[in-house]
């Protein structure tokens, strides 16, 4: 039986998580009668967790229902994500269904699309070849997780970017479509407590740094700024953040 202290100790977990993700999800909405979390993204497509009293200790969120925008019901595709991923107890783990959630809202996206076009994708020879990713992380301590943050295992040469650890984490990598989509796929299987992607827009040309190529780590944000050469790509970087 849980002693009144534990208690209190996983309902103080979970308010502590509760804030976090509101302030990476500002459109969370918590309903502390029903014990039930609403995630609402593209507009109006949905994901409704329902919250034990032992969460984050003894149980998972309970997912109720998830939908696309088009209503296309996700649950069993979410659901199986979620499975997939082996998500443990006694973590926080909310997070991470979200982003469970987010892939699956994409991979639906991209089918549909291939239907609207007859099930044929040519492919656009004006299609962007590059891309810029800011990544927003609660913390990045774990030494293995800075050095695969810095040091991407697939065509790291078409990858340039800055990492910051600590508190928080920040993640900025601009290249390749195909490496970078690689590399923040291989970050997204890790654990992680909070992981976020704050800023991903495809482009004609990558962002310029002061190195090139490849990732280096600086100790503050403003060494994050320092790093990124265009003044319209730094104001890009601190909205993303938060700081304007």
């Amino acid at each position: 039986m849980a002693t009144v202290d534990g208690i209190n100790a996983t309902k103080e977990r979970r308010v502590k998580e509760f804030e976090l993700l509101t302030a990476m999800y500002p459109e969370l909405q918590w309903n502390e009668q029903r014990q039930e979390l609403k995630y609402t993204a593209e507009g109006s497509a949905s994901l409704l967790l329902r919250v034990p009293d032992d969460y984050p200790g003894t149980s998972h969120p309970i997912l109720i229902s998830a939908f696309h925008k088009d209503k296309t019901d996700l649950r069993d595709l979410t659901k199986g994500k979620i499975d997939e991923m082996g998500l443990p107890l006694d973590e926080e783990i909310i997070d991470a269904i979200i982003q469970a959630f987010e892939e699956i809202l994409q991979m639906h996206s991209k089918n549909a699309n291939r239907l609207e076009d007859g099930g044929i994708k040519t492919k656009n020879i004006s299609e962007p070849k590059y891309k810029t990713v800011i990544i927003w992380l609660h913390h990045l301590l774990n030494t293995n997780k800075r050095k695969l943050a810095s040091n991407p295992t697939s065509d790291p040469e078409q990858i340039t970017g800055v990492t910051k650890p600590g508190y928080p984490g920040v993640l900025v990598y601009s290249g390749n479509v195909t490496a970078i989509d690689d590399h923040v796929a291989e970050l997204k299987s890790q654990r992680w407590q909070a992981f976020q992607v704050r800023f991903e827009e495809s482009m004609s040309t990558p962002w310029s740094f002061t190195h090139l190529p490849g990732i280096r780590e600086v100790e503050s944000m403003s060494e994050v700024v320092q790093e990124i050469l265009d003044t319209k790509d730094q104001e890009t970087f601190l909205k993303a953040v938060g700081v304007r």
